[in-house]
């Protein structure tokens, strides 16, 4: 069972998270397999409230939002380290309806996410969208298309993967949906991805015969790794 901990003492942001922030956070950890959610910095008193100890922006309000880091066996993950865990759980508290979504090296560091409520939205150094990590974007993406609570499903990568969109995947001719497309690909299809394209790096570029000949791109988000397939 995933459980969450407060080390905030004596920090600014020192009160306690809203209790649907709580169980969110614990409930993205059970479903991504981290074992601990470490508070850093977490709620603040409201800009404007008499003798109010608080700083920044008001994302942190109320207990709106919290910095935290990942536990896993008493040690702290880095998401230049341990990705994909990084990228589980972002999904998963994306799906069970977090809305604001901060990481970066340059922004925290690679130890701290922060996670909460309010405009959705995911950003990086300086808080601004443009210096969200990509990993982070497609993440956060895949999460807020998904229903609540849905388990996260392996990245693409490069190398052999398998088509998992129940209607099928279309090949188009570019990295976009303006791209036409000729081919529809059934559910089950191995192909080899050979790079990633797009903003958020969404876009794979495949060869369907692993022959070494490049047939054209697929969106990312319905791949697998087929290693990862029952």
């Amino acid at each position: 069972m995933a459980t969450l901990v407060y080390n905030n003492a004596g920090k600014t942001r020192n009160k306690k998270l809203k209790p649907q922030l709580e169980r969110l956070l614990t409930d993205a950890a059970e479903a991504s397999g981290i074992d601990k959610v470490s508070v850093t910095s977490g709620g603040q008193d409201s800009l404007g409230a008499p003798n109010a100890r608080r700083t920044g922006s008001t994302r942190h309000d109320n207990g709106e939002a919290a910095d935290i880091q990942l536990l896993d066996r008493g040690d702290v993950l880095d998401f230049d380290v341990q990705r994909q865990r990084f990228e589980a759980f972002v999904t998963a508290a994306a799906s069970l309806g977090a809305t604001g979504i901060g990481a970066g090296a340059a922004y925290m560091g690679t130890k701290t996410i922060h996670v909460g409520f309010g405009t959705k939205l995911v950003w990086g150094a300086g808080g601004k969208a443009v210096n969200a990590p990509a990993w982070l974007k497609v993440a956060a993406a895949k999460g807020w298309g998904q229903p609540p609570a849905a388990a996260a499903i392996a990245k693409a990568r490069i190398g052999r993967n398998t088509v998992i969109a129940r209607n099928g995947l279309k090949l188009r001719g570019g990295p976009g949906e303006n791209f036409t497309h000729s081919v529809l690909l059934k559910a089950g299809t191995e192909l080899t991805v050979t790079a990633f394209s797009g903003a958020g790096g969404e876009w794979a570029l495949v060869d369907l015969d692993d022959d070494g000949l490049l047939d054209g791109f697929v969106f990312a988000a319905y791949l697998t790794p087929t290693d990862a397939v029952d």
